[in-house]
């Protein structure tokens, strides 16, 4: 079912348009960058990334139930102070999420793709028709990775060593960065990354 709504949300182009804006407000918030600039000074690299996801709930006569979670991201850096500033990225994100007008725009876009869906309501209906109400829920994760200390080749280049015109400039994509790539169909050429 979750995959059902999934699906319909990856072909429509204003959940993206609205996934984009909110990104942006997310990367431009004061917190966020502060949190950003205080981890790059302990050594660290940050790698962000934004992936909404479609939850969906089965309401019964004894509760509200999710359906199972995937596999969870692995937490933090062991060291403390990362630890902690990783935390405090999360939490700043989270917070610019709670206060961005396009949070309860993609709620109302997730509803009305999704409820225009004829596959998920499909799905839905055998669900309902056995008694229990569906709930759609948009979780909206913010993701943040800190790696180690900067590669040796980095370094150089940024001690001002030249890159030739002709090498490409190599991208570092987070596990969640290319699952959400994937999803709205962008390929990525594995030779430059």
């Amino acid at each position: 079912m979750e995959r059902a709504a999934q699906e319909t949300l990856q072909r429509d182009s204003a959940f993206y348009e609205a996934v984009q804006a909110l990104k942006r407000e997310i990367d431009n918030d004061p917190q966020v960058q502060s949190t950003v600039r205080e981890l790059q000074a302990a050594g660290g690299m940050v790698f962000s990334s934004f992936v909404p996801n479609v939850r969906i709930r089965v309401r019964t006569e004894e509760g509200v139930f999710a359906l199972p979670r995937p596999a969870a991201i692995a937490g933090a850096p062991a060291a403390e102070r990362v630890g902690r500033l990783t935390q405090d990225l999360r939490d700043a994100a989270s917070a610019a999420i709670k206060k961005s007008r396009y949070y309860r725009e993609l709620d109302a876009i997730v509803n009305q793709a999704v409820g225009a869906s004829d596959r998920f309501e499909g799905i839905a209906s055998e669900v309902e028709s056995a008694g229990y109400e569906v709930l759609i829920c948009l979780d909206l994760s913010a993701y943040a990775q800190v790696r180690g200390a900067v590669a040796p080749r980095q370094l150089l280049l940024e001690a001002g060593a030249q890159r030739p015109a002709d090498e490409p400039v190599p991208l570092q994509l987070s596990s969640n960065d290319r699952k959400f790539l994937k999803a709205i169909k962008v390929r990525i050429d594995e030779d430059q990354v």
